[in-house]
């Protein structure tokens, strides 16, 4: 049929964003459409949510169930190639072991009352595949992305393909280890995954809230703006302000960033000299703070780079932001299920 279209499917903490592509890979809508996820209720909640963000698209996009020729599903935190999660620091504990894949193609099957074949992937994976094709729609390239949020998610693409691994778990590079000089002294760059001098350690949401409560507690911050944030989950509410006050040049705060910046630098010469890509994309909410800041950071991570990079690395290798935003995800997923469908 020409008319069939994928579907992606990203899975977020709080809410499932749909959209989709068509047979010519342009994405079938401007907008995605966004759902509850429910994944704090438990993971066949998130899955009713799936059918229920697929119906809601189909009917905004005017299309048919029928129309419907694979749909891609991505979720955050490791996974194993056919969609079993794993145990996540960042995820319900209800998550581990659940067979996000198979689940999600049954109801999906159930809800269109024929075969749908459903994809996954990790949803760094997704967002990586989605940028490269949009970077390189050739798929002729060697490229990374980086992508600091709550915690610090990577893909590789390779000449159009996911660098999946031999289970799936790939491309895991916020637990990659670098070395990086403390932030503030007593403190120490314990991941969530249990180890220490990870690259998420270092850059992400998670690392900010274990920086902040010692970094505040320097009598020169006894005033700190952050300090009057008071109530419930108060390290959380913190370090959600600070790229705002980053942003408008706060010390401590542009300070941190500037500090974080130096840590994706590092981790961006060892996926350098690891995979030799042409170019890392740096994604996540670590952009998302204005163009001023988002252009110091670019700035600042390519400098420290140039620093630490061998020669050729230095003078060639691009490091660019992402340019699909939010919906990199979903319509990574839609192109993953694009590519089964072409046996790629």
């Amino acid at each position: 049929m020409s008319n069939q279209v994928f579907i992606g499917v990203d899975i977020g903490g709080t809410k499932i964003g749909v959209n989709g592509i068509d047979q010519s890979r342009r994405p079938i809508s401007q907008h995605w459409i966004e759902v509850p996820s429910n994944s704090h209720i438990g993971p066949m909640a998130t899955v009713a949510q799936i059918v229920v963000g697929l119906n809601t698209f189909l009917e905004k996009a005017n299309l048919t169930m029928k129309q419907v020729a694979g749909l891609g599903v991505d979720s955050p935190g490791p996974a194993d190639i056919n969609g079993k999660i794993e145990k996540s620091a960042n995820m319900h504990p209800d998550w581990e072991g659940f067979q996000l894949r198979e689940q999600a193609q049954r109801a999906i099957t159930q809800a269109a009352g024929q075969d749908v074949h459903v994809s996954y992937e990790n949803d760094c994976n997704a967002a990586a595949l989605w940028e490269s094709f949009v970077g390189c729609p050739g798929g002729d390239e060697v490229m990374a992305l980086l992508a600091p949020g709550t915690g610090l998610g990577g893909g590789i693409v390779i000449n159009g393909r996911l660098l999946r691994g031999s289970r799936g778990m790939g491309a895991e590079l916020g637990h990659v280890e670098i070395v990086h000089e403390p932030f503030v002294e007593g403190w120490k760059p314990a991941c969530g995954c249990g180890q220490i001098y990870c690259a998420e350690a270092y850059a992400s949401m998670a690392a900010l809230m274990k920086i902040l409560p010692i970094a505040l507690a320097q009598p020169k911050y006894a005033k700190h703006p952050l300090n009057s944030i008071q109530g419930e989950d108060v390290w959380r509410k913190r370090a959600y302000k600070v790229r705002g006050l980053a942003a408008e040049g706060d010390e401590l705060c542009r300070g941190i960033f500037d500090w974080q910046c130096a840590a994706i630098a590092r981790l961006c010469r060892q996926v350098a000299d690891t995979i030799d890509p042409a170019r890392i994309v740096i994604g996540g909410g670590f952009i998302e703070g204005g163009n001023d800041l988002t252009q110091r950071i670019m700035n600042m991570i390519r400098a420290e780079f140039k620093k630490i990079a061998f020669k050729k690395h230095a003078a060639e290798l691009r490091i660019e932001t992402a340019k699909a935003g939010d919906q990199a995800g979903c319509l990574g997923a839609a192109l993953s299920a694009w590519q089964y469908a072409q046996g790629k």
